[in-house]
């Protein structure tokens, strides 16, 4: 049995009931881990499995799953420096310099 990391997102109007319906998900295998009430969001790990018992839950806008990683290892990510408008270099043409 493979067990993912998944988040759960609650429709808006269901949010009020968002403890409710995490209890209903644990009953049905959910690792619950943590919840982000203010968007509606569960967060936790689930058997693949019950995934669709997990999607058929009442107040259930959809299910996101973490992406399974291969065996040769985790996909390196490319560290990215975002600068502002002002902190940009420039350099002044010149003439290029002459070799004697």
């Amino acid at each position: 049995m493979t067990r993912i990391n998944v988040a759960i997102a609650v429709a808006g109007e269901t949010r009020g009931r968002l403890y409710e319906i995490a209890t209903q998900c644990r009953a049905l295998g959910f690792g619950h881990t943590a919840t982000l009430s203010d968007v509606g969001v569960l967060k936790g790990s689930a058997e693949l499995e019950d995934l669709p018992a997990l999607r058929a839950v009442p107040g259930v806008l959809g299910i996101e799953m973490e992406e399974l990683r291969s065996s040769r290892g985790a996909r390196r990510i490319p560290k990215v420096r975002v600068r502002s408008g002002g902190a940009r270099r420039t350099r002044r043409a010149g003439p290029a310099p002459t070799r004697q």
